[in-house]
């Protein structure tokens, strides 16, 4: 039985979770070392957005949003933030259950929690997604396997946001700038034909053949375990995950609309349906720890075509990054509680 993590035990201990992740994620632990400090530029970037606009924006403004805040809103968004994550878990299990894995749904969610936990606290390249891979590799599953249904259940999400987003702009671009909805629709059709050149098998043989280098990277064994393990998802298994998926996003819009309507922000939905999707897929883009800086910089600039003003838009940035801290907490006491010895025992591992 392992000793209580607490302080700086706690971060070591998260480190070396980390860099044992990014191993079985093909990443030697010397790429989790360039990566650690390419982590702590980030910290930096984060740190130099957060100044540059709190610098700009009204913060007392901000503030008093807060303090006039109607909390049963907040209270309602962060019970549906927190509803999602059963949800996410459930369309995780079905594509292990793709691949003929059978893992408690209990753990699942589980490792959703901590996966959060370590996006909120891990300033390096290795995030909370590589967490749960690492974690669900321990429970039998098979490195290729655990990262492969880790990368699907994310681009499931965040192909389905993008869906909503390119549907609502068709009917809603008169709202917003040309050049907006221009982005919207360059980077939802990218991504679509991204994922698709990625699952296009023929299209990488052939390639490979002329390109040595291509060729020697996908014979790697973990690599094509790992390529082998997305080309199973078919069918069943992915219409379930995005027939989830978009449930999810409903719940992720109506979060951002109920966190709006508390800071007195009344709004057309349409607005909501066009950005929360850009906003999601810039936290995606590694250039800030946890999307600080890179999220604020993305509510001030969208919603600030809809009329709302910068401090309003801050402040909504801010409830909703407090949601996903609050989502964090509740993994590091279950992380906690797995160093401990209690959580494993109860935690229903298959």
């Amino acid at each position: 039985m392992l000793s209580p993590p607490c302080g700086s035990a706690w971060r070591r201990r998260a480190a070396g979770r980390s860099g044992e992740a990014a191993e079985v994620a093909g990443e030697p632990r010397t790429g989790a070392a360039t990566s650690s400090r390419l982590g702590w530029v980030k910290a930096a970037l984060s740190l130099g957005l957060l100044i540059f606009l709190v610098t700009r924006v009204d913060v007392r403004a901000t503030a008093e949003a807060f303090r006039g805040a109607r909390w049963w809103y907040l209270m309602a968004a962060l019970a549906l933030y927190l509803a999602g994550v059963p949800l996410r878990a459930y369309r995780w299990q079905g594509l292990l259950s793709a691949l003929h894995v059978a893992v408690p749904l209990r753990r699942l969610v589980s490792l959703y929690f901590v996966g959060t936990f370590f996006n909120n606290i891990l300033p390096t390249g290795v995030g909370g997604d590589v967490v749960r891979a690492y974690e669900l590799s321990k429970d039998g599953a098979g490195a290729a396997a655990a990262a492969s249904t880790v990368l699907v259940d994310r681009a499931a999400g965040l192909l389905v946001l993008l869906a909503v987003a390119l549907i609502s702009t068709l009917f809603s671009f008169r709202m917003i700038d040309l050049n907006l909805a221009l982005v919207i629709a360059g980077i939802s059709l990218g991504s679509f034909a991204g994922v698709a050149v990625l699952l296009w098998d023929d299209l990488w043989r052939k390639v490979a053949r002329h390109l040595p280098a291509l060729r020697r990277l996908l014979a790697r064994r973990g690599l094509e375990a790992f390529y082998r393990s997305l080309q199973v998802y078919r069918g069943r298994a992915v219409v379930k995950a995005l027939v989830l998926s978009f449930i999810f996003n409903v719940v992720l819009i109506a979060v951002n609309y109920l966190i709006a309507l508390s800071m007195g922000v009344n709004i057309s939905l349409w607005y909501f349906l066009l950005f929360i999707p850009l906003i999601s897929f810039s936290l995606i883009l590694p250039v800030s720890v946890s999307g600080l800086g890179v999220r604020e910089g993305a509510y001030v600039l969208l919603f600030g075509q809809a009329g709302v003003t910068a401090p309003l838009a801050l402040a909504m940035s801010f409830a909703f990054y407090a949601l996903n801290v609050a989502t964090g907490l509740i993994g590091g006491v279950i992380y906690a509680l797995q160093g401990l010895g209690w959580w494993t025992s109860s935690s229903g591992r298959g």
